[in-house]
């Protein structure tokens, strides 16, 4: 959702793992509105579909994020 620009983080955090500096990864925050904007704003998706993708499985997205890449 986010390769496909549906989404944006306002912010971010840097969380370490460890004592090294070398272990700090930056993660993104988003706000619940933001998130809860998603399903309404794109009903072209088979969002049970979605929700019903096990784990380690390719999303349905994936296909959106191909067609969405420029040429």
């Amino acid at each position: 959702m986010v390769r496909l620009g549906w989404v944006r983080s306002p912010q971010s955090i840097e969380v370490r793992f460890g004592t090294s500096r070398a272990g700090a990864v930056d993660v993104a925050l988003y706000t619940t509105a933001s998130v809860d904007a998603i399903a309404p704003a794109h009903p072209e998706v088979d969002w049970e579909q979605l929700r019903a993708v096990e784990k380690g499985r390719r999303s349905p997205l994936a296909v959106l994020t191909k067609q969405a890449a420029p040429a």
